[in-house]
């Protein structure tokens, strides 16, 4: 059997570290969006979406933000496209130019568009 001199057992300890950290942080960075975690980061949009307000408030501007961020596999985006899909239907009143319009007024290029009818299978 052959020994390990400590150094070697510190590298080997070393790389364990790192493969356990990485793991950990794809399955982070995997993890489901929630439409309730989309909901809540999108309510301070509903005034500007609804023609309430012509600007989105930075609240609004840091959800959206928030969700760009959170959405980094297209899993997680066609995931976040149904909820934000939903949320659009439940506007009667949604402006579908201020819609299309939030990503450019909030300076975040989302590819996810906030509509009735986006078709979410088709989002990478």
């Amino acid at each position: 059997m052959m020994m390990m001199t400590k150094r070697g057992l510190a590298c080997a300890l070393l790389a364990l570290a790192v493969a356990c950290a990485l793991a950990t942080m794809r399955a982070q960075a995997q993890q489901p969006v929630s439409c309730s975690t989309v909901d809540s980061a999108i309510a301070p949009c509903e005034q500007y979406l609804t023609g309430q307000r012509n600007a989105p408030p930075e609240e609004c501007c840091s959800g959206l933000r928030s969700i760009h961020q959170a959405a980094t596999s297209t899993q997680a985006r066609r995931d976040t496209c149904s909820c934000l899909k939903q949320i659009a239907s439940r506007y009667s009143n949604l402006r579908d130019e201020a819609a299309r319009a939030l990503p450019g007024q909030c300076n975040v290029a989302v590819p996810i568009p906030i509509s009735r009818d986006v078709d979410c299978s088709q989002i990478s």
